[in-house]
């Protein structure tokens, strides 16, 4: 089987020095481990759209998103997720799980060690504590 690469967009909702992530639901590969919200891109759809749908699908809220904040890129065993982090500006409507099973607002200055954060979340979040601390 030939190896991968997917293209996977991040969201950094970003509040009271506390940073979102999102609890992966058992019928999920890699369920109990936590991750940004966010999800694939698809053909023909810009980084910020995809973003936006994503969010509107996994947490049924209408997000702005505001400018891009790192990447990094993972090897797993199926190929490598290419992830691109962008900061989410603002949002209405009221976060609802649809694909996670639960939610948590950690502290910035925690989050690279949050346990079970995804492997390629934590370079992610080391990064974060630069550009947001």
């Amino acid at each position: 089987m030939d190896k991968v690469t997917k293209e996977v967009m991040g969201a950094v909702f970003f509040r009271d020095g506390h940073i979102l992530v999102m609890r992966r639901a058992p019928f999920l590969s890699w369920a109990g481990w936590w991750e940004f919200p966010g999800g694939k891109l698809e053909k023909g759809e810009s980084n910020e759209a995809c973003l936006a749908r994503e969010l509107k699908e996994e947490l049924d809220v209408d997000a702005e998103i505001g400018e891009f904040l790192t990447e990094n890129s993972h090897g797993y065993d199926f190929g490598t997720v290419h992830l691109s982090v962008y900061r989410v500006k603002s949002w209405s409507g009221d976060i609802r799980l649809t694909v996670h099973d639960d939610l948590r607002w950690v502290p910035l200055a925690e989050l690279a060690d949050f346990p079970k954060l995804l492997p390629a979340d934590i370079p992610v979040a080391r990064a974060l504590e630069t550009i947001l601390g």
